[in-house]
């Protein structure tokens, strides 16, 4: 027989939720996983290029060296051998909403790239690669008293965006640098409410949702490395300009759900199928290179999430994104015969990010400072670290403020490891 006041209890709730997932961030800070943010949009976007440009603060649009870029193919022209790179890191997380706070530790393994030179002369570079696209992951609770009743309500969500990318690079002028890379973007965003009432007479709610995200996308990149010869100035020799773009499209979506309102009965049905647009991006960035021994670079990164529609409306709390960022690597030696120490490379940098978030009527932004060290191994071979510090948000207006702080790790494997090997002993 079916209690009539649980009913009117769980109408109440469900408005509530209505209300509160619209208009406002909770409160409440949450309570395991990564940060209550990654609840809105795609989650939390990646805008990670190697451990390298992480380290410097910026996304590397301008940068060459001898490192894959998983954003810009137009960087990966002065690759000089087979490079395999796989990237982890380590997560801290302390969130206050100015009553309350909490502390979360997570890792994740980000990706890898394979690039093969084919023509080391012009630039022909042949890469491919896994790498993440956007995360989700929280986990928050309130507690709360409808009709007398006293119920604990938790949100939670995982998962989120990868993408596997192949493209290229050739340097198809003499001092211009072209790479195109094609997109395929996959995942799944996981999604749950429950409603645990203290009183066991009354039916706890679990709902959850499953949201199958894929599609295609292009980007390209040109870099432009001819200023010594244009205004006659061999200081200029190792500036660089450059250009990335990355092009408007459509990912497909299906929902699925599972909703429970009782001890034993579970409905799962398919919700709805859609699209989403996803919009167009671009950034510009400079570099260069003093003595060969200190490399400067700044870029920034813009991206029209004005433009972005889901199932047809543009959600209220998506807005443009873009990200400053500005950053310097030292190395005093690359000669191998040289003390060890001389040939590490230190990187510092820091950046400014204007998410793509706009909640109680407040922009989301993120302030980053970072530092890392590439440890050569050989040759050919490198470990790269990275530290990195970041504040996004705030503990007024409803907000949380989340303090990160990122560790994170990189294996470059050069040629000599995919030699084949002598039959001679």
């Amino acid at each position: 027989m079916i209690n009539i006041s649980t009913i009117k209890i769980s109408a109440k709730l469900l408005i509530a939720i209505l209300i509160l997932s619209g208009s406002s961030v909770f409160s409440q800070v949450d309570k395991n996983g990564g940060s209550i943010y990654s609840l809105f949009g795609l989650g939390d976007l990646s805008y990670s290029s190697s451990n390298r440009t992480d380290a410097m603060g910026i996304m590397g649009i301008a940068l060459y060296g001898d490192y894959t870029n998983s954003n810009n193919p137009a960087a990966w022209t002065r690759i000089q051998n087979t490079l395999f790179t796989s990237k982890f890191n380590l997560e801290n997380i302390r969130s206050s909403d100015g009553l309350s706070k909490s502390t979360r530790t997570y890792g994740n393994f980000e990706g890898f790239d394979l690039s093969i030179p084919f023509n080391k002369g012009n630039g022909w570079i042949f890469n491919f690669g896994i790498n993440n696209y956007s995360n989700v992951n929280y986990d928050t609770y309130f507690s709360g008293t409808v009709d007398g009743e006293n119920y604990t309500q938790t949100y939670s969500g995982n998962g989120g965006l990868n993408k596997f990318n192949v493209g290229f690079s050739y340097i198809i002028f003499r001092h211009l640098s072209f790479g195109a890379q094609f997109n395929y973007a996959f995942g799944n965003i996981n999604k749950s409410v429950n409603i645990d009432f203290s009183n066991i007479n009354l039916f706890d709610t679990k709902n959850s949702s499953a949201n199958t995200i894929s599609g295609f996308f292009f980007n390209s990149g040109l870099i432009f490395h001819g200023f010594g010869k244009l205004f006659k100035n061999k200081k200029l020799d190792n500036m660089t300009l450059g250009v990335y773009v990355s092009t408007p499209t459509e990912f497909k979506s299906n929902i699925t759900g599972k909703f429970n309102r009782s001890t034993s009965s579970t409905d799962s049905v398919s919700l709805s199928e859609g699209k989403l647009k996803i919009p167009l991006a671009f950034g510009v960035g400079i570099a260069n290179t003093f003595n060969n021994k200190l490399t400067v670079s700044a870029d920034m990164y813009y991206q029209k999430w004005d433009d972005y529609t889901y199932y047809g409306t543009h959600p209220t709390e998506i807005k443009n994104s873009m990200k400053i960022g500005a950053g310097f690597e030292y190395t005093a030696s690359r000669k191998i015969e040289d003390p060890y120490l001389s040939r590490v490379s230190y990187r510092l940098g820091g950046s400014y990010t204007a998410d793509y978030l706009k909640l109680n009527g407040e922009d989301i932004n993120i302030l980053s400072v970072s530092a890392g060290l590439s440890l050569p191994i050989g040759n050919y071979n490198s470990l790269d670290l990275y530290a990195k510090y970041n504040i996004r948000g705030k503990e007024t207006n409803g907000l949380i403020k989340d303090e990160v702080f990122r560790f994170g790790a990189s294996v470059k494997i050069g040629e000599f490891w995919f030699l084949r090997p002598s039959d001679e002993f």
